[in-house]
């Protein structure tokens, strides 16, 4: 409900989220000894930092939970994949996470997806991250692997979503694109799909032809989101419609010059910065999130808050096993996140 208050109306919800950025502020300068020398400065006087520099200053941004009046047991620890190459182990307090599921619940409304209704939750499962026969019942999510990119396994995607009709698909982009052609090819049918009301695309950014064939051929429209692990929904696309509408309740989001830390202009191509509004167990003040964008000035459409018209999310490239056969990349960092002894890494593929 805050979350709605805020992006319905800009001139009440840019007053609400300016007076979080000044408690955040506070709490960061009064907090955090990475933060301490800016008590008292604006947000553009804080510096822009990346992975590596929170990374490098762990220790020193860590604010124990003994602080944080409204923690519910032990800070939770959000891994991230380190699709840049730099794995982040970031703590979120109790709060922090239940902005974070509000956030999902939110945007998931929007696209007609109720919380609870039937998901299938297609990514590369490890060992960190299955869920129990419980954890499906109650929050009924259903875990699909997807490790690999293949007719075997998309057969096993489409089997799913008919013995459980689900509701709703949520997946990398560049399943979608293995998905259609499977269509396509005849190796299922729209009739297969008939549960599905809406598929989410995320992680990488989805090919504008995926999304109208897709549409075109089997009425499931893909609504594509804007979220990375260490923070949480950033923006996401309504129905119909290519933008990307900012999550500015949790947020502050700048579009900054690609070689300046100045706010580039709307129509200019920038770096995405964010400012996390409800982490205060680990503060995230100006936090280059890597990707780069188009920014669009406020709209009766975004309700006066600026939007993203282009974005320009990291387009992984695909990779090969020994057969020849395609793996999604993020095999890579959903496995080397869980090692903390890896401060960053690359991968080269010379051949088979």
């Amino acid at each position: 409900k805050d979350i709605a208050s805020v992006l319905s109306d800009y001139e009440a919800g840019k007053k609400k989220q300016q007076a979080k950025l000044d408690e955040l502020l506070d709490w960061a300068t009064k907090n955090s000894s990475f933060y301490s020398s800016y008590a008292g400065k604006k947000l553009s006087d804080f510096p822009v930092v990346n992975k590596l520099i929170l990374v490098e200053n762990h220790d020193a941004n860590c604010i124990p939970k003994e602080k944080l009046p409204w923690q519910q047991g032990d800070i939770f620890i959000q891994r991230t994949s380190g699709s840049t190459g730099v794995p982040f182990a970031v703590p979120q307090d109790t709060r922090k996470r239940q902005r974070r599921i509000g956030a999902l619940k939110y945007f998931n409304d929007t696209v007609g997806f109720k919380s609870h209704e039937k998901l299938g939750q297609c990514r590369i499962w490890t060992k960190w991250h299955d869920k129990s026969k419980k954890q499906i019942f109650f929050e009924n999510i259903y875990p699909i692997q997807v490790a690999k990119l293949d007719d075997e396994k998309t057969a096993d995607l489409v089997a799913t979503i008919k013995e459980k009709k689900l509701f709703a698909l949520r997946a990398y982009a560049s399943w979608y694109d293995y998905l259609l052609d499977y269509l396509k090819r005849g190796k299922c049918t729209k009739e297969d799909l008939k549960s599905l009301k809406v598929c989410l695309s995320i992680s990488e950014a989805l090919n504008p032809a995926t999304k109208e064939e897709m549409l075109k051929l089997t009425g499931i429209p893909i609504v594509e989101t804007y979220a990375d692990e260490e923070a949480g929904t950033l923006a996401h696309q309504k129905l119909n419609s290519n933008n990307f509408y900012l999550n500015h309740a949790d947020y502050v989001i700048e579009c900054l010059k690609m070689d300046a830390d100045e706010p580039a202009e709307y129509g200019e191509l920038g770096r995405i910065v964010i400012t996390d509004l409800y982490n205060y167990s680990f503060p995230m003040i100006r936090y280059d999130t890597g990707d780069t964008a188009i920014f669009h000035e406020g709209t009766k459409e975004s309700n006066g808050w600026p939007y993203i018209e282009k974005l320009f999310g990291r387009k992984m490239d695909i990779i090969y096993d020994t057969d020849g056969n395609p793996v999604h990349p993020m095999n890579f960092g959903r496995t080397l996140k869980n090692f903390d002894t890896i401060r960053q890494w690359q991968f080269v593929q010379n051949d088979q």
